[in-house]
């Protein structure tokens, strides 16, 4: 019979989840998900909780083994699979917004409902924003000096590749990539010419890219920062 262990590395393989998703997810620390994966001890109160959430089933499944619980979004009937836009509206309407990690958002374009089951954290709605806006939490140095390590970005999926100005802040998803990416938008002098560059001036890779090697996915319209 498989372990706790067993059907949390099961669940990281199927969607593609790290170590450091989870660690996000739940907020547990390096050594308390390594012993989780590693079978040394389970998850238990709200980390279970937290974590089944992470991994798309629920804590009876994760905990036990229970088949009936170990939902997927592909295995629901057509007409119960989660509408994306009522349920952000409907988060919408209680003044919050989901965060989502840079994996999820990858697929956001498609309008993938498995998002809804891997919401990180939530975040105080902006009322100028649409109902799909989401937040991003920043990761590493990639975006530095203007947004650091845990400050969270709003973004707003409802934005067409012809009202892009030059400077924007986008999320695009590289067709090679797996997790979405932080870019800023440059006009060519050519009509209809968009490209894209890292946004940190300090980085060693400074190509600019046409805007077609990418997915578009939303544009960042500002940051929460948190100090504690």
């Amino acid at each position: 019979m498989k372990s706790t262990a067993d059907r949390i590395i099961q669940k990281m393989y199927e969607l593609n989840i790290t170590q450091a998703d989870i660690k996000r997810a739940t907020g547990a620390g390096k050594a308390t998900i390594s012993s989780w994966v590693h079978g040394n001890t389970e998850p238990s109160g709200i980390y279970a909780s937290k974590l089944a959430t992470c991994l798309c089933c629920s804590t009876d499944w994760l905990l036990v083994g229970d088949k009936e619980n170990n939902y997927k979004v592909d295995d629901l009937p057509v007409d119960t699979t989660p509408n994306v836009e009522d349920n952000f509206i409907e988060y919408k309407n209680k003044g919050m917004t989901p965060i989502i990690s840079w994996i999820v958002a990858a697929s956001f374009s498609n309008s993938t409902p498995m998002i809804l089951n891997q919401i990180v954290d939530w975040t105080p709605s902006l009322p100028h924003l649409s109902a799909k806006s989401f937040g991003l939490i920043i990761q590493g140095r990639s975006m530095w000096p203007d947004f650091k390590p845990k400050e969270i970005i709003y973004v707003e999926p409802n934005i067409a590749l012809k009202e892009l100005k030059d400077g924007d802040l986008v999320i695009v998803l590289c067709h090679d990539d797996k997790q979405a990416n932080f870019k800023q938008v440059v006009i060519g002098e050519g009509k209809g010419e968009i490209y894209l560059k890292p946004f940190n001036p300090d980085l060693p890779y400074q190509t600019m890219q046409p805007i077609d090697n990418f997915s578009l996915i939303g544009i960042v319209d500002s940051k929460l920062v948190k100090y504690r």
